[in-house]
């Protein structure tokens, strides 16, 4: 289950996230819109994911993780054909936010983190960790490239609809979770899970989503921001180019390495230990300035940032049990979107009012410490209470 988690995710993320970046120039040119237009589509994906999370942990509940996933898949498909016959801007817009934004949160990383999640009791980081490795993000851009100088743009939205068509076998081969199998309109439930209502009056919940929210924000801001700060340094093309591979075989290392220690100290003590590694690596920037240090640091904050998601999820199921997971982790997402949707833009309006990275590096080692001393502080007050069900909390 943990392979058929980690294909649904990576065909996901991978499709939307890896393969959007190739098609920027390509579709500004086709429909002669300006850039920012252009650039839309990826952020209508992140706000439409966030907003349907709890969508899918109501799917989750009332048709169960399979059917859920299967028609996620079918919906996201058919943003990608939509795109490929797409007459205008507006329409290829209304796919990102609508059908690709709708499919994601259906089937990408929330339902496949649940799946992992259920089947590897009581200790899923690893699980969780494999799944969310961003495999197919980093090789979306290598494969996407030739298909796009073959045969244009529009093949390429071909090849990810279809992409998505051949994950349908592995899809329905999902089964909940060990000895459960699944029947259309049933959904397993292992024990009550925690209402929104609940989840929503708990300090603990509102740290997890001002904490987890940051360093979301400052992974996508990461991720954005690497390659311009690299040039700005002063090297190449090619030597900002690696340095971006890097980051990525860093990214897929980092998801894995997160879920390992998840299993061995907890969630909120492995979000201290990212928040401390995102700090230092951010100051390690600003200190080195243009020096060739710079790059290494660089491609470490791929490692911090790719495991936070993971930690999140393996925090959340120890906190309030396996069955409120999907209904936690769709709550998480919509109140951190003013963190993930907003954080990202100030980053480069501070670069732009102050002349440079300097500044957004240091704020950022400013913000990761404190977000280091606010999960400690969490911790310390989880350790003395039950969790969910009776169990310890992870700290």
């Amino acid at each position: 289950m943990a392979v058929r988690a980690f294909l649904c995710q990576n065909v996901a993320i991978g499709c939307a996230f890896g393969a959007f970046g190739i098609s920027v120039l390509p579709m500004q040119a086709q429909f002669d819109v300006s850039r920012g237009l252009a650039t839309l589509g990826l952020p209508l994906v992140v706000l439409s994911m966030g907003l349907t999370g709890p969508l899918s942990a109501a799917a989750i509940a009332r048709i169960g993780l399979r059917a859920t996933m299967l028609t996620g898949i079918v919906v996201s498909a058919l943003g990608y054909l939509a795109i490929a016959f797409a007459p205008s801007m507006a329409v290829v817009l209304a796919a990102y936010a609508l059908p690709i934004g709708i499919g994601l949160a259906l089937f990408g990383s929330l339902p496949a983190s649940v799946l992992a999640g259920n089947w590897f009791q009581p200790d899923p980081g690893r699980a969780i960790g494999f799944v969310n490795m961003p495999v197919l993000m980093m090789l979306a851009p290598l494969a996407g490239l030739p298909v796009i100088e073959a045969g244009g743009v529009r093949a390429l939205f071909f090849a990810l609809a279809g992409a998505h068509l051949l994950l349908l076998p592995a899809a329905w081969g999902i089964v909940e979770r060990p000895g459960v199998c699944v029947e259309r309109g049933q959904a397993t439930r292992a024990a009550p899970a925690i209402s929104a209502r609940a989840l929503l009056r708990q300090p603990l919940f509102w740290t997890i989503v001002a904490g987890g929210g940051a360093l979301n924000a400052v992974g996508i801001t990461a991720s954005a921001n690497l390659v311009p700060l690299v040039r700005e340094m002063g090297a190449t093309a090619m030597a900002a180019s690696v340095t971006a591979t890097f980051y990525g075989l860093a990214s897929i290392s980092g998801a894995l390495f997160a879920g390992m220690l998840c299993d061995r100290l907890g969630g909120l003590r492995t979000l201290t230990l990212l928040a401390l590694g995102i700090s230092a690596s951010w100051l390690a920037l600003l200190v080195a300035g243009a020096s060739r240090a710079a790059l290494p640091a660089g491609v470490l904050l791929g490692l911090w940032g790719a495991g936070v998601f993971p930690a999140i999820n393996v925090l959340a199921a120890h906190l309030y049990g396996a069955a409120s997971l999907p209904r936690v982790l769709g709550l998480f997402g919509v109140c951190t979107l003013p963190l993930t949707f907003c954080l990202p833009p100030l980053a480069g309006v501070l670069h732009d009012a102050s002349g440079g990275y300097p500044s957004v590096e240091a704020a950022i080692a400013a913000v990761g410490a404190l977000l280091a001393i606010l999960f400690f502080a969490a911790g310390r007050l989880a350790g003395r209470r039950p969790a969910h069900g009776g169990e310890a909390m992870a700290a």
